[in-house]
């Protein structure tokens, strides 16, 4: 009789195990990576134009995806957003229009497989847009992943899901890439301050000295 109810607790222990395990088991899997290549752009000159590519790595099963990159609409303007071959080489894709807002500072594009859906997405790593910005003004700014905006989706049993182990790794333009040396500036103006009281010091001693005053 001990036995059976040891046995059974066993069996009650291993299948909540199971279970715990079939609900956690996309945050033990490896995650999916979406990111900017190249991760930093130097700082270059007014008018100049540059090219962000937005990549996927580690996914699995992909069947849609959907981005918003921000940005400083001081410094950058979004030119346009080309979408990548990653879906493509699967299937015929949706890529409705993208929205680009230059006053707000923000890049929104989406892409899916043409339904009726194939019976596998993409898997691996990959392209999925290229975006291209012109430099509007000096400085830098944060080119970054917007995380309410910005996911995956696959297809699980028919229907559409979000991907939820998802790393999203910003950018940066102009920020310690060759922008105006300000802190240099700054480091020459205090050097020259220290210069002159010194030298103001100095005199003054010297002054006193010639004049025979004690202080």
């Amino acid at each position: 009789m001990i036995h059976m109810k040891m046995s059974s607790g066993l069996v009650l222990v291993a299948t909540v195990l199971m279970l715990v395990v079939a609900a956690t088991g996309d945050a033990w899997a490896d995650p999916a990576t979406i990111s900017l290549d190249p991760t930093k752009v130097d700082a270059l000159q007014v008018g100049e134009t540059f090219t962000v590519n937005v990549m996927i790595s580690d996914v699995s099963n992909l069947y849609g995806w959907q981005v918003n990159v921000t940005f400083n609409p001081s410094v950058l303007g979004a030119v346009r957003i080309v979408e990548g071959p990653f879906l493509e080489d699967v299937n015929e894709t949706v890529w409705p229009k993208p929205v680009i807002n230059n006053s707000t500072g923000y890049v929104f594009a989406s892409s899916s497989l043409m339904p009726p859906y194939p019976a596998a997405g993409a898997s691996g790593s990959g392209q999925l847009a290229s975006i291209t910005f012109s430099v509007k003004a000096g400085g830098g700014s944060d080119l970054r992943f917007d995380e309410t905006r910005t996911y995956l989706r696959t297809v699980v049993g028919g229907s559409v899901q979000e991907i939820g182990n998802v790393v999203r790794q910003d950018g940066t333009y102009g920020i310690g890439g060759g922008g105006f040396p300000w802190e240099l500036i700054g480091g020459a103006i205090a050097v020259v301050v220290v210069v002159v009281v010194v030298g103001v010091f100095l005199m003054r001693r010297r002054k006193d000295k010639a004049e025979g005053v004690v202080r």
